[in-house]
């Protein structure tokens, strides 16, 4: 019985799910169906509106609002921790696909390396190789066995042409321009512990 409504921070809702996920996998369309359905229960959506540089909880208290769900998501990608990861060149695979997903194109060059085996290590190498890039490799520090992403994803990467190179870690980044090394060493599987 309560006056919905949503303020969005990028040009258009959906989120993640919008900006995060290759529309291979998931079509806009899919995603706006969804979004106008929720419109149509009369939720009021207003995009280009940041907390904190668009509007403040005085604002919306001013404005009437009796309640507020803060609601903003996780947009930042994980750091590996390594030396030299913050040079250009080397992408976070979340600032990568917002990237993609808003229709800029990617200057990544000819060969291009992911790290990690999740979904979205392989929706980055998928969306690399849509972006003209012509060798794309995966780098996982664990087996094929333990690769967290969908088997069917995995397997989609491969036929496609994605190498996987597993055991491997890097270590550090050097180099600049055009050009960045990545440093790596090989792994060993321990016995499973709670990671």
């Amino acid at each position: 019985g309560y006056s919905v409504t949503v303020f969005e921070a990028m040009e258009k809702a959906g989120g993640m799910l919008r900006y995060g996920v290759p529309d291979y996998r998931l079509p806009p369309l899919v995603i706006d169906s969804g979004i106008e359905q929720i419109q149509a229960l009369g939720v009021e959506l207003r995009t280009g509106k940041t907390w904190g540089k668009d509007f403040r909880l005085e604002d919306l208290r001013r404005q009437g609002f009796a309640a507020t769900v803060v609601a903003i998501g996780a947009w930042t990608g994980q750091s590996m921790g390594v030396e030299g990861e913050d040079r250009d060149g080397v992408w976070s695979g979340i600032a990568m696909l917002e990237k993609a997903n808003k229709g800029e194109t990617l200057k990544l060059g000819k060969k291009v390396v992911v790290v990690g085996g999740g979904n979205t290590a392989i929706d980055c190498a998928r969306t690399a190789l849509r972006q003209d890039a012509e060798e794309v490799s995966i780098v996982y520090r664990r087996s094929r066995a333990e690769m967290p992403a969908n088997p069917e994803e995995i397997h989609e990467a491969e036929e496609e042409g994605i190498k996987m190179l597993f055991l491997t870690a890097p270590v550090s980044f050097s180099g600049s321009g055009k050009t960045i090394n990545m440093h790596c060493v090989r792994m060993r599987l321990g016995e499973p512990d709670a990671s």
